[in-house]
């Protein structure tokens, strides 16, 4: 057995641990799990103190963890600190600010990542860590419907409940991956390399963060949906493929009308309007079906999509006007009677069960409003992220090294409206791969050069990325130095 099982053995006892009161002992055995995970040399391990209060009183806020080596050996103190709490059937494992307040760590507890770290491995966990939605507050209390699902450790809960961030119940040796995630994050984001066989899990497990953070969809995936829901709209960032993934579903479906919405795209144009025609007596007025009714038509003889690229550029209330009622997906039966009626169309609309409307939204452009409430509910979101494997299997070390850092960079500072910003794979991608590949390194090179630098100074320059702003910057004055080291 090793030492972090012998821990999470007496997690899982809880009160009924033997080690209760023993101070000496439980010092021993987090010494061993500290050299058994964590970098022995001196300057690491000093960054540390244990601190053990296991007592058996009923009334007592017992608990031994890690903190800082800056703080006092004993009474309260400062920043970020591994603990678990004893109860009754079991502990409760916390990453936890110190009473005394927020210390040398404001700056991890401040930084967007750490708070997306601890949220991906939630989802990875299904739910079974919970983590506080804003990490700096400490005016709220742990949610009594999550204690009451944890051991019961009323008198901590009443002396640290406040300062609790993240936490999972510990009750037998099937939690102990939970534990162990947070024990690493802990120690990972005070700098201190992992060893051995905990080394090899956590970089497994920030690779798995890494996709809970920027998740895939497949294409199987998305056309199920789409089938499902009717109305769909894949949205994300630019450059991670929406366009060319929204034309392969179409492509798969068979038939498809495909359109592009921009600020002059009108009512008329999309589902029905006059136009001016000239005749030998001047002008006469044509009624015209716009692409939703030349779309639902066809659909009449099989499946068809109407995919329509960049739906957020126009104004969708104009655009779509009385068709909106038009689009819920659970009644096919509804109707609206059209302004106008081309010839060989009924005069009311109503959408045929073939038809399917995928669209694509770039959630980087801020230039028109955001989408209205009532037309955003009518469709179903997807959001598509940067693949991360995409550039990898490009093969080109500079392109994987740059995307690596762009990645990182917006994942680690940027809040969740500038992540929505983040370069996708396509800009560090070869954009003729028909062309011979032993020029492919230098195209690479020439459209980040000319696409992602812009891009990256576009949203300094608009002040887009908020707090990220220096980090942005930075990441921009990194990529122009790799490029110039390159020329």
């Amino acid at each position: 057995m090793t030492a972090f099982d012998e821990l999470i053995t007496g997690m899982a006892a809880g009160r009924a641990w033997d080690q209760m009161g023993d101070a000496a002992e439980t010092r021993a055995l987090m010494d061993r799990v500290y050299n058994e995970r964590f970098h022995s040399a001196k300057h690491f391990k000093e960054g540390y103190q244990v601190r053990v209060n296991l007592q058996k009183k009923d009334d007592s806020a017992s608990y031994a963890g890690w903190i800082t080596s800056e703080n006092p050996q004993s009474g309260p103190y400062q920043g970020t600190s591994f603990v678990w709490f004893p109860g009754e059937g079991g502990s409760v494992a916390v990453l936890v600010i110190g009473t005394d307040g927020f210390g040398a760590d404001a700056h991890i507890l401040g930084r967007p990542g750490h708070r997306r770290r601890l949220k991906a491995l939630s989802r990875l966990h299904r739910g079974a860590i919970w983590v506080k939605p804003d990490l700096l507050d400490i005016a709220s209390e742990v949610p009594g419907p999550i204690q009451a699902d944890w051991p019961e450790i009323p008198a901590a809960f009443k002396a640290y409940g406040r300062v609790i961030y993240a936490a999972t119940p510990v009750r037998s040796a099937a939690d102990a991956d939970r534990v162990a995630d947070l024990l690493d994050l802990f120690f990972d984001e005070h700098n201190t390399p992992l060893t051995g066989k905990a080394r090899e899990r956590w970089n497994q497990r920030t690779q798995a963060i890494a996709s809970a953070i920027f998740p895939t969809t497949s294409e199987a995936e998305i056309l199920g949906l789409l089938r499902e829901r009717r109305f769909l709209v894949l949205e994300g960032p630019p450059g991670t493929g929406k366009t060319r993934l929204a034309y392969r579903i179409a492509d798969t479906v068979g038939s498809a009308t495909r359109i592009q919405f921009h600020p002059a795209r009108t009512y008329e144009d999309f589902v029905v309007g006059l136009f001016p025609r000239p005749t030998a007596d001047g002008l006469a007025f044509e009624v015209r079906a716009g692409d939703l009714l030349q779309a639902n038509q066809r659909a009449e003889d099989g499946e068809h999509v109407l995919l329509i690229d960049e739906i957020n550029r126009a104004d969708l209330g104009r655009v779509l006007g009385e068709a909106v009622l038009l689009f819920e997906v659970g009644e096919r039966d509804r109707a609206v009677r059209l302004p106008h009626v081309p010839t060989g169309y009924p005069e009311e609309l109503q959408l045929h069960p073939g038809l399917y409307v995928l669209a694509t939204r770039n959630t980087a452009d801020r230039s028109i409003a955001r989408m209205d409430l009532a037309i955003r509910r009518r469709f179903a979101f997807v959001d598509i992220w940067p693949q991360l494997s995409a550039v990898a299997d490009e093969g080109l070390d500079l392109a994987q090294a740059l995307y690596t850092d762009t990645i990182q960079t917006f994942a680690e500072y940027a809040d969740d409206e500038a992540l929505r910003l983040v370069p996708g794979h396509a800009y560090f991608l070869d954009p003729r791969p028909d062309l011979p590949e032993e020029g492919r390194a230098q195209r690479v090179a020439n459209r980040i050069r000319l696409e992602l630098l812009p891009l990256l100074r576009d949203y300094l320059d608009e002040r887009l990325v908020g707090g990220a702003t220096e980090a942005i910057a930075g990441l921009a004055d990194r990529i122009e130095a790799r490029l110039l080291e390159r020329a």
